[in-house]
């Protein structure tokens, strides 16, 4: 049998304590693997150290325009009237369109890995939040960032179709749209020598928050490296609709004895960034 390697990676950590309290226990009792950090969101003091009891160097960061407000002063084309970076969907149309400002980007991504950096982690791997990071023109931003400060693996959000049913399932158009981006970062991020999985999963296949998805995802896990992508947590009252009950239902399938036998029993090799090759 070919190896086979998996890396789990929950996202979003450091979005609300909720979320944090699900990442870290699919981590300990499931087969989370490795997780990236939102820097410029507001923590407590122990958020960070409580992660890196539990993960070591096994952190990324996830890079963010879509969230929160930015650590750089005085950006104009990234943020709303209210000084607040904009929804999911009105960035997407702006990176699209090339409405931001690439310095400004730059000066972002870069004051949000420095902070990471003071706050003692390393990061092993670069993502986006909602992908933003394979978006024209910041593509090639984030990899100039990537080999300044010296991390060496990227994500690289190119999902294939795996079964001839998928064509029709949503969200296949979203799955067609971050392909198509990906596609055009791959030579980016190669120029740059950046590292990357041979392959993706998560924004259609498997769905996460099923336990019989993923371990079916599991038994067809291709031969080489695999990245799968998961949000598991705790509902939250007070934060965004996608802290919902589903982040619930997600924590659940990752950390299902199902779960844990497929991997066992296909012999899938559980990996992060870090110990990714070359």
């Amino acid at each position: 049998m070919s190896p086979k390697y998996l890396i789990v990676n929950a996202d979003d950590y450091n979005t609300n304590p909720e979320r944090d309290r699900g990442i870290i226990q699919a981590a300990q009792e499931g087969i989370v693997t490795s997780v990236s950090v939102i820097a410029n969101m507001p923590s407590a003091d122990d958020v960070l150290s409580d992660l890196q009891k539990t993960m070591g160097t096994r952190i990324g960061i996830h890079l963010n325009l879509t969230r929160g407000m930015p650590l750089e002063r005085g950006v104009r084309t990234l943020v709303n009237q209210s000084g607040c970076f904009f929804d999911k969907q009105i960035a997407w149309r702006k990176a699209f369109l090339g409405v931001f400002d690439l310095r400004e980007v730059e000066e972002e991504f870069a004051k949000q890995i420095s902070l990471l950096k003071e706050m003692g982690i390393t990061p092993d791997h670069i993502d986006g939040n909602n992908h933003i990071h394979v978006f024209p023109g910041i593509a090639q931003v984030v990899a100039r960032l990537a080999n300044q400060f010296g991390i060496s693996r990227i994500r690289l959000p190119l999902e294939s179709f795996s079964r001839f049913g998928q064509y029709f399932q949503s969200p296949v158009l979203k799955k067609y749209f971050i392909g198509t981006l990906s596609r055009r970062a791959l030579p980016v991020f190669k120029q740059h020598s950046l590292v990357f999985t041979d392959h993706f999963a998560g924004i259609q296949f498997p769905v996460v928050s099923r336990v019989e998805s993923v371990t079916s995802f599991i038994e067809s896990l291709p031969d080489g490296t695999t990245e799968l992508m998961c949000h598991p947590g705790y509902r939250s009252l007070t934060d965004s609709p996608f802290s919902s009950a589903q982040r619930e239902q997600e924590l659940f399938s990752l950390t299902h004895p199902a779960v844990l036998e497929s991997v066992e029993r296909f012999n899938i090799s559980l990996i992060s960034y870090s110990e990714m090759w070359s």
